[in-house]
């Protein structure tokens, strides 16, 4: 988010922000926070993402789930601030920063800086509240020559020295006063395949490169649009690393299980190799005394002569004894070995299928909707909990359905928080999460065919409707002390009456 981006969405911010009071502060990621505001009637949430590379401000249209325990940092920030109403606001716009003001009145303002995150603060600096200055049209050309000019015209944002040498001397001169003077269109571009670009004025076509182009004239609603598209999905991103982060460490466990368990083969295999040292000796124990104790025995077979290593503290009757013995022992242990091995191998693939379900990587086609069937065929998922049932939608999402109680708790503790859970209204039966793409809006197809999946495991099975409940699954909590499978459900989403088609199991069963 640009300086004149930032401008323009703070001109817009700040009659919302004033006389709201700060309800909650939230750590989603190590950038981002969430500033839960109410005023003016409603509820709202402000998005801070916060670093040096790709910055962003925007009102969410809803409450994202929270992603991390609080730092210390805003621990501090709830301790001084939550309660409290924003009695003024003003943004150092050049800086990307914008400043806050308190009641019940108290010395400390805070501070949110597009790069450096929140802080509070006692007092403003001056340059806070100073407008920057603005270079004549007749300079431009001698500004933009130079690279070091937006030092003393820091109005010149690298984004908008990008620009200027693309148009004409006379747009130049007018998107510079159109910039002074404040106010105008916000521009969004994107396309299917990359993030969208959030500009303050119309890009020349040779930076457009083919994108669409739409004017908002609420800066508000563009930066709503823009960082949903750009925070959401990694925000999900974070939060699927954390919830693969368990299986991914039992998956390593299994591995320097199954490591140590081939170890273990090969000193069997050597064990049980002894044996034809031992039939060796047995046919050739005429050859030595009942009481010598060799270091080696040379023995004579129809194949040829044979060294066998011995004991020399035992004699060469014990030697065999004792080679037979351990024979014995290394084919007793590769079979149970055998066995055991299988058994990790299958707990290792069932770790690795969790991992990349928790997180979010099942390669089903979530990044982008009503593509699945482009590569023709798609390709099949890790495996899965006995206790949990999957399936993929006509627009190619997962779906995931409980089989059992138990199995309806594995099956919420793989949903990532964004995605909707749906359950029948009134009833007992399945949990069925869809697994949302991040950053966009479920299909209305998809979301209706998870709902008859979740009918078809309960009491309205044979009935020819039913009526389906959803939420998204962060809002969806287990009950500590309840049954398997009970949940409690914070914020409901819209329901749904679905029609019973029996065959759609079948028929959407992801093999």
């Amino acid at each position: 988010m640009n300086a004149h981006v930032f401008r323009r969405v703070c001109e817009a911010l700040v009659p919302k922000l004033l006389g709201a009071r700060l309800e909650k502060i939230h750590a989603l990621a190590a950038d981002v926070t969430e500033w839960r505001l109410y005023g003016h009637g409603r509820r709202f949430h402000l998005i801070l993402r916060a670093n040096r590379r790709d910055p962003f401000l925007f009102v969410a249209d809803r409450r994202v789930p929270v992603g991390t325990e609080p730092p210390s940092c805003v621990m501090r920030l709830r301790k001084y601030l939550i309660g409290r109403r924003v009695s003024a606001a003003f943004a150092h716009w050049i800086a990307r920063r914008l400043w806050l003001r308190f009641i019940p009145e108290t010395s400390i303002q805070l501070c949110l800086d597009l790069r450096e995150g929140a802080t509070l603060h006692w007092q403003a600096p001056e340059e806070a509240c100073a407008e920057p200055l603005w270079p004549a049209p007749e300079k431009l050309p001698i500004l933009l020559a130079d690279p070091e000019a937006w030092r003393a015209w820091p109005v010149l944002s690298p984004s908008l020295r990008r620009v200027l040498p693309l148009l004409p001397s006379s747009e130049q001169a007018a998107l510079l006063a159109d910039l002074e003077a404040g106010g105008g269109d916000l521009f969004v571009y994107e396309n299917p395949d990359g993030p969208p670009e959030l500009s303050a004025w119309p890009l020349p076509e040779p930076l457009r490169a083919g994108r669409e182009e739409t004017a908002y004239g609420d800066p508000l609603a563009a930066a709503t649009l823009t960082g949903e598209r750009l925070v959401l999905p990694d925000l999900a991103l974070d939060a699927a690393r954390r919830a693969s982060r368990p299986h991914t460490a039992e998956a390593a466990r299994l591995e320097r299980l199954l490591d140590k368990l081939n170890r273990e083969e090969a000193r069997l295999s050597a064990l049980s190799a002894l044996q034809a040292d031992a039939l060796a000796l047995q046919a050739g124990l005429y050859q030595f005394a009942s009481g010598d104790k060799l270091a080696e025995a040379a023995i004579e077979t129809p194949g040829g002569r044979i060294i066998v290593r011995l004991d020399p503290r035992l004699t060469v009757r014990e030697n065999m004894a004792a080679l037979f013995h351990q024979a014995g022992r290394g084919r007793r242990g590769l079979a149970l070995l055998a066995e055991r091995r299988e058994a990790v191998r299958a707990e290792l693939e069932a770790a690795r299928g969790r991992a990349l379900l928790a997180g979010g990587l099942a390669p089903v086609c979530e990044a982008g909707l009503g593509r699945a069937g482009q590569s023709g065929r798609a390709a099949s998922l890790p495996a899965l909990p006995k206790g949990v049932q999957a399936f993929r939608s006509s627009d190619g999402l997962l779906i995931l359905r409980g089989r059992d109680a138990r199995g309806n708790l594995v099956a919420l503790k793989l949903a990532r928080p964004d995605d909707f859970w749906l359950h029948a209204e009134g009833a007992a039966g399945a949990h069925v999460i869809l697994r949302n793409a991040p950053g966009r809006e479920i299909p209305e197809r998809s979301l209706r065919e998870a709902g008859v999946l979740a009918a078809l495991k309960s009491p309205y099975r044979d009935a020819g409707t039913a009526l389906i409940q959803c939420a998204r699954a962060g809002h969806v909590h287990p009950m500590r002390g309840a049954k398997p499978g009970t949940v409690r459900v914070d914020r409901h989403e819209p329901g749904l009456t679905v029609r019973i088609d029996p065959d759609l199991e079948v028929r959407l069963a992801a093999r």
